[in-house]
């Protein structure tokens, strides 16, 4: 059950389109999706079966609703599947998959408004177009932030040409959630299902890392980033990082101070699937900048999100309610 405080709200969770899967059949080179690509015979083979498993939680919200009610969830912000980014796409069909996209998790919204709200998509193959797209889901469809891929088809986010799309996401004032597809150089991650365990944290850290060093969080220091998967592995060795911009020039070209100062930009979701693990998370990142995420409908998300919460040593209730509630609301502006 959730309290009486606020909502409880899960920051990171996924809708498949699948009238976009029609026209992208048959287009797609098997490189396109790091994921897959390095995931091996046997990772792909059972997450054929698992994505059949999951497709009606994936599209239906009558199915969805459902099971937030049974994990004591109020509010979703919904965004795509990462296999839905598209990005390896030309310009035009990429416009046309995000618009479709965006108008599904819009319909969704519109039909239960008091359970979703939308994290939009964008076509970050073109950045004029992904900049205009996002403006569209703000300011039409009334979205509450955005989700994009840890790299852009290989393209790193520090990259110069990515800058009018982050400086659009500070001036809407709405968060950037930053959700990985694999890694993409996964040549030693294809046993074991390290394409997800290893790989997907693996990705997020690298970028976090460019943003950071690469300045883009020093000139945008509105912007807002939200990291699910507990934030990759970042907030378990920040101090390494600074160690390194304290001894040596490489890190300094871009940043002013320390890199860990920065993560006062970065929030992250809980998923790290045990309550120790999450207190850790909570001592590195501060109690106000940890959310839910739930990762749903995948198996690798985590349904007990309220028991995760409750194991936490050492955390009060009031803080334990910033996590559950009061920190994704006000990120994604549902009091206002």
């Amino acid at each position: 059950m959730s309290g009486t405080n606020g909502r409880t709200v899960d920051i990171h969770a996924h809708v498949v389109t699948p009238a976009c899967l029609e026209l992208v059949k048959g287009l797609m080179e098997p490189e396109y999706e790091p994921f897959s690509f390095w995931a091996g015979k046997e990772t792909n083979e059972y997450q054929a079966g698992h994505t059949a498993a999951i497709f009606p939680k994936a599209t239906d919200p009558a199915v969805r609703i459902a099971d937030m009610d049974a994990m004591g969830i109020d509010v979703q912000a919904i965004s795509v599947a990462p296999p839905q980014y598209y990005y390896w796409t030309d310009v035009e069909l990429g416009r046309k998959l995000a618009r479709m996209q965006n108008e599904n998790l819009a319909s969704m919204v519109e039909d239960n408004p008091d359970r979703f709200v939308g994290l939009a998509t964008v076509p970050l193959q073109d950045v004029s177009s992904a900049v205009k797209e996002l403006e569209h889901c703000i300011r039409e469809l009334n979205f509450r932030g955005v989700e994009i891929n840890t790299n852009v088809f290989g393209l790193d986010l520090d990259d110069p040409r990515f800058r009018p799309f982050f400086a659009k996401a500070e001036e809407l004032d709405v968060p950037v959630m930053l959700h990985p597809n694999g890694f993409t150089h996964g040549q030693r991650l294809q046993k074991y299902y390290m394409t997800n365990v290893i790989g997907n944290p693996l990705d997020t850290t690298i970028a976090i890392n460019r943003i950071i060093h690469g300045g883009v969080l020093e000139d945008h220091p509105a912007l807002k980033l939200v990291l699910v998967h507990g934030g990759g592995f970042l907030p378990f060795y920040s101090s390494r990082i600074d160690h390194s911009y304290e001894q040596r020039p490489e890190g300094r070209h871009h940043i002013t101070r320390a890199p860990s100062t920065y993560l006062k930009q970065v929030f992250v979701d809980c998923l790290v699937f045990d309550s120790v693990h999450l207190e850790f998370l909570i001592q590195q990142m501060g109690v106000d900048h940890v959310v839910i995420g739930t990762d749903y409908p995948f198996d690798m998300g985590h349904y007990d999100p309220l028991g995760q919460i409750d194991g936490v040593r050492g955390v009060s209730d009031e803080d334990k309610e910033l996590i559950r509630s009061a920190t994704a609301s006000k990120l994604l502006k549902l009091d206002g």
